[in-house]
Order: structure tokens, then C-alpha cells, then sequence
């Protein structure tokens, strides 16, 4: 008899039963033991059938009434307050898990490592996928925060990850801390409870870091196909509404912050901005991922970079008006 971890798995759900069934499935087929995996969603009102669809699954439903993931009191926080698992599995309904293996692949470290407190999944580009969605599969959701991010960073080749065979580690700082966790992402549930919960990833992963559980693990042979945009526009527009939300919102009790603290992260966030804006610097290394890879996506790098740059300054000029109003 195998000795594997219990694991739960924690979904928002909204409006999306398409999407909601694919992610359910890729979960329910895998070659895992039914009785260690518990799955958690929480609908924010769901109107096109999705509420019905997860009842034909052997799945916990909650009623997230404000909708949101992301913040204390919303969805992903609602659903690790029952979970009863040890580990917590934080899954977005457009994602589908890729091969039966996933859940083994992604526990691997977990079981090796006892100082390792989590694991990344990587993202599959699919060369059938909408050109942004496959550039988004590549450095992230936010290429804005390619600088910070695990996936951002990893994509460009600017940290050092450390080889341990089925996976690599990595060492998270708080200064320049990066973000990454909220999305096909384990964690021990038992660091989930010593920080208080959850209310954000990149908070979830600061509180952890500043505590020193710092070593993240990210398997070599599991990965998920993230089907988060089918087009630019829908892409400007998602990224306008969130960061409307972060600033206006989801900014209660946070202690990550975007806005530098110290001179280093001056120093980097001054050179990042720089690039977004002059856009050449971004557009030089679309050119260089593109022969490199062949991937034409890259090409989208510069605008994209340059794009969002341009509505987070806007929302964040917003937010300082609003303190003087």
C-alpha cells in the first residue's frame, strides 16, 4: 500500500462550465487513490449552468457571495477554512491538469523535502492556442510582473534554479520577493494554518518567506494548460479590471507590496520600468526568445509589457487622486 498525502483541492468558480468541466476531469482521471483527494469549489453566483454541472461531481460546493478568489473572506480563503486534506492544491477553473500523473509528479518534492513548502506547476504552451494565450503561457498571466514573478523570471533565464533530478528548488527572498502561488500551486496546509490562512498568493508566499520556509520546489515533468485569454483586447481589459480591484479593493491588511522599500528594489523596479516604457530594450529580447525558440508569441512581449505599464500607471495615478479626494 502506497503511503501518499491526502490532498485537497481548492477551486473558484464563476460563470465558465465549459472550462469548469475540463479542469474537473483532467482532476477526477487521475491515477491517484479517491479517497485522498477532497475537491473544494466556491461559486460566485454562477448563472450559465455551472452550479448544476459541479453537482454532478462528488465536489463541495460553497457559496462565495462576493465572487472574488483572491482576499480574506473570498473564495480560495473560504475553501481552505473546511479543507481537511494536508496538502491544499490551489487550481483556477481554466486550467486542465496535463496527463494522469500530475498529482504524483507534483507531490515528488513534497516527499523528499521536508523544508521544501510548496510546489509550482509550469505552464504548456499549445501551439493550437490563441497567439496572447500562448505568450501568457510563457511568462505568466502579468507579464507587468515579469520581474517578480517565478514564471516571468524563470522564462528569461534571470534565476538560478538548483537541479535535484525530478525537480528544481528555488530559495524565495522577501526583498523583490516573487509571486507565484495561486495558481496550480501545492502547499502544506499545516503552513497555511501557522500564517493565518490564506487570503493572497503572493502574500501567502512573503508571510511564508519572512518566517524563513522559503524553498520551492518546481517538478520537472508536470504542467498545466491555462486557457486564460483568447484575445489581446480581452487580455488589456482583464488586466485593467484587476488591477482596478488590487488597488481599490483587495488592498486591506496586505503586507506584499509592488511599490519598492528598499534601495535594491528601487534599482530593479526603476530598470524594469525604464525597459516597459522605451519599449526597444522589451522588443530586442522578443526578437531573441523568437529565433530562439520560433515561437511567434514572443513577438508580443514588447507591447505587452509596454500596454499594461501604461494602465497600471494610470490605475495607480487613480488611486493617489482618490487619497486626496
Amino acid at each position: 500500500m502506497e503511503n501518499l498525502p491526502s490532498i485537497s483541492f481548492v477551486i473558484p468558480t464563476y460563470n465558465n462550465a465549459k472550462l469548469v468541466q475540463r479542469c474537473l476531469d483532467s482532476i477526477f482521471s487521475q491515477d491517484y487513490p479517491k479517497n485522498k483527494i477532497e475537491v473544494i469549489t466556491a461559486d460566485g453566483g454562477s448563472t450559465d449552468g455551472t452550479v448544476e454541472l459541479l453537482k454532478q461531481y462528488p465536489v463541495i460546493i460553497l457559496n462565495n457571495k462576493k465572487r472574488f478568489p483572491e482576499g480574506k473572506g473570498m473564495g480560495k480563503d473560504q475553501a481552505v477554512r473546511v479543507a481537511k486534506h494536508e496538502l491544499i492544491a490551489f487550481v483556477d477553473q481554466d486550467n486542465e491538469l496535463q496527463g494522469k500523473q500530475w498529482i504524483r509528479e507534483m507531490i515528488k518534492p513534497l516527499m523528499k523535502d521536508k523544508e521544501i513548502f510548496g510546489c509550482a506547476c509550469r505552464l504548456l504552451v499549445k501551439k493550437d492556442d490563441p497567439i496572447t494565450n500562448r505568450y501568457l503561457s510563457l511568462v505568466g498571466t502579468d507579464p507587468f510582473a515579469i520581474y517578480r514573478s517565478l514564471e516571468g523570471r524563470a522564462a528569461l533565464n534571470k534565476i538560478k534554479l538548483k537541479d535535484e533530478g525530478d525537480y528544481y528548488t528555488y530559495k524565495i527572498k522577501t526583498e523583490n520577493c516573487l509571486c507565484t502561488g495561486g495558481n496550480c500551486f501545492i502547499i502544506r496546509k499545516m503552513l497555511l494554518d501557522e500564517i493565518g490562512g490564506y487570503t493572497q498568493d503572493v502574500e501567502m508566499i512573503y508571510a511564508l518567506a519572512e518566517r524563513g520556509k522559503n524553498k520551492l520546489a518546481i517538478p520537472k515533468n508536470a504542467y498545466t494548460h491555462h486557457a486564460a485569454i483568447t484575445s489581446f483586447l480581452q487580455f488589456l481589459k482583464k488586466r485593467n479590471y484587476w488591477a482596478a480591484h488590487q488597488r481599490f479593493e483587495n488592498i486591506k491588511d496586505r503586507k506584499y507590496s509592488w511599490e519598492p522599500r528598499t534601495l535594491n528594489e528601487y534599482k530593479t523596479f526603476l530598470i524594469f520600468l525604464v525597459k516597459s516604457v522605451t519599449i526597444l530594450p522589451n522588443f530586442l529580447i522578443s526578437l531573441k526568445y523568437y529565433f530562439k525558440t520560433k515561437e511567434s508569441a514572443w513577438l508580443l512581449h514588447a507591447p505587452s509589457v509596454f500596454m499594461i505599464t501604461l494602465i497600471y500607471g494610470k490605475v495607480w495615478i487613480q488611486s493617489k487622486f482618490r487619497k486626496h479626494l
